[in-house]
């Protein structure tokens, strides 16, 4: 009787087994290590997340990350996508031009088009602002030291016109918390910073460490604008997918935690956030 017993229970466990390969054949992770590669998109115009021609050594912020993903995965990072939205990233995934993406932040809107793993880093929106809009000390200096920190600082400024790029969580910032401003948007974070230096526009609203990567780029911009870039929101960026692909799910929430827990994510940014080695 025990023999019969044990034998119809190997019988369910492999049939289940059975079952779930299978169903994992489905799964996007199943496909990715099957082709034994991975495809991955990032934002196209944030440096230093992507760089375009990059000095040796130096890919970009994300595309380090999606390269330390696939090896973990034991496959190749086949090929980086550099895309402008999250549209652009949302429609890529769902045609499986790429298999994952990475830089976009996480909202509920956004939640029911893809999958978003745990937050591998929080950034939050910030701005430049050209100093010729902030008050002027008695002596006509202008102030650039005092109060103007944050977003939320500037709603006190008069004559403020902000300059966003269009289809990003930044816009809605602006939006929702400027309401009375006069908000201007641009197809690209390249057009809107034109606009900044050519006076369309007086407040660039973008990222706030994309904008000190900007600095580093271009150092001569503090000439001009003040930076405003201590956080007023929690921007959680993660790798998206599929939405439902729970295993490919576990597998960049893992690989995540590991990231944090051993430091890597911290070396990454202080690598690309705290020096200007990257810049060409």
């Amino acid at each position: 009787m025990a023999n019969r017993y044990n034998l119809v229970s190997v019988f369910l466990f492999l049939s289940l087994s059975f079952s779930l390969l299978v169903a994992d054949e489905n799964s996007q992770l199943f496909k990715i290590l099957k082709k034994k590669e991975i495809t991955a998109s990032v934002g196209g115009d944030y440096e230093p997340y992507y760089i375009q021609n990059p000095k040796p050594g130096y890919p970009g912020f994300e595309v380090e990350l999606a390269k330390a993903f696939a090896d973990y995965l034991g496959v190749t990072l086949k090929e980086v996508v550099p895309l402008q939205t999250f549209a652009d990233h949302a429609k890529a995934i769902k045609s499986g031009r790429v298999d994952i993406s990475f830089g976009n932040s996480s909202s509920l809107k956004r939640g029911q088009q893809l999958g978003f793993s745990d937050a591998y880093y929080s950034t939050s929106p910030g701005a430049l602002v050209n100093k010729s809009i902030l008050p002027a000390e008695s002596e006509g200096q202008v102030v650039t030291n005092r109060t103007y920190r944050n977003l939320n600082d500037l709603k006190s400024l008069s004559g403020l016109v902000m300059g966003a790029k269009d289809s990003t969580s930044n816009l809605e910032f602006a939006k929702e918390n400027f309401p009375r401003v006069t908000l201007k948007v641009y197809p690209t974070d390249e057009a809107t910073l034109k606009a900044l230096n050519d006076n369309e526009i007086n407040c660039y609203v973008a990222d706030n460490l994309y904008l000190e990567g900007l600095i580093q780029r271009n150092p001569s911009l503090k000439i001009k604008m003040q930076p405003v870039v201590e956080p007023v929101i929690e921007k959680q960026l993660s790798i998206t997918m599929r939405k439902y692909d729970l295993e490919l799910m576990n597998e960049a929430n893992f690989f995540i935690r590991e990231m944090k827990r051993t430091g890597a994510i911290k070396r990454l940014k202080e690598k690309y956030f705290n020096n200007n080695a990257w810049v060409r």
